[in-house]
C-alpha cells in the first residue's frame, strides 16, 4: 500500500514563519486529492512551535497524531467533511 505524503520541518524558524508554512501546507493538502496525510517536525527546543503547530490544527479542525513519545513530529490527517 502506497502513502502520498509530504514532510515540513520548522527547525530554525520563528512562530511567525512557522504559521505561515503551516497555512501554506494546509492549502496544499487540501488542494491535493491524493495526500492521505503530512507531517510536520517541530523538534524539542522550547516548545514554541509544537504549541504553535498544535494550536493551528486545532483552530483549522484538523486530526492529528504524535508519531514519538516526545511529540516533535505530527501526522496531521485529512479533514472529513
Amino acid at each position: 500500500m502506497s502513502f502520498n505524503s509530504f514532510t515540513i520541518d520548522l527547525h530554525g524558524q520563528t512562530t511567525d514563519e512557522a504559521t505561515a508554512t503551516i497555512l501554506n501546507a494546509l492549502f496544499s493538502f487540501e488542494q491535493d486529492e491524493y495526500l492521505e496525510y503530512f507531517d510536520i517536525i517541530t523538534g524539542n527546543g522550547t516548545g514554541a512551535l509544537k504549541f504553535v503547530a498544535e494550536n493551528l490544527l486545532i483552530e483549522e479542525k484538523y486530526s492529528f497524531s504524535y508519531l514519538n513519545n516526545n511529540h516533535s513530529v505530527i501526522r496531521v490527517y485529512k479533514k472529513w467533511y
